[in-house]
């Protein structure tokens, strides 16, 4: 379950550089703190617990996905202006196969060195 103070915080940590919150991925359903806390960001059912940031440059969109459970770990995706939202979220939900298989597979390597 996602901590919404948790969250909070990332978000407080990000904002200083320029992130902007868009999305937070759930693996089960939010509690009602969370979806109060953020009521106009997208939450969204997901293999993974992760939230989703973007911020503008000149010619592109940079989003950067951070998982929210164990260490610190994100992946980004640089989204060129004009491109339609259909085209960029196939390529958001890549990120997020990218990152789900990551997971998996350092899950299983630690789970076989036991």
């Amino acid at each position: 379950m996602i901590d919404a103070s948790a969250v909070d915080a990332i978000v407080e940590q990000y904002a200083r550089h320029g992130w902007t919150l868009r999305r937070i991925l759930v693996t089960e359903d939010p509690e009602d703190e969370l979806i109060s806390q953020f009521p106009n960001i997208e939450i969204l059912r997901s293999g993974i617990d992760a939230v989703w940031f973007s911020r503008i440059n000149r010619s592109s969109e940079t989003w950067e996905l951070r998982r929210l459970a164990g260490s610190p770990f994100a992946l980004v995706q640089s989204i060129e202006n004009g491109m339609f939202r259909q085209e960029r979220d196939i390529l958001l939900h890549e990120i997020e196969l990218r990152m789900a298989n990551t997971l998996q597979t350092s899950g299983s390597e630690n789970r076989r060195e036991k």
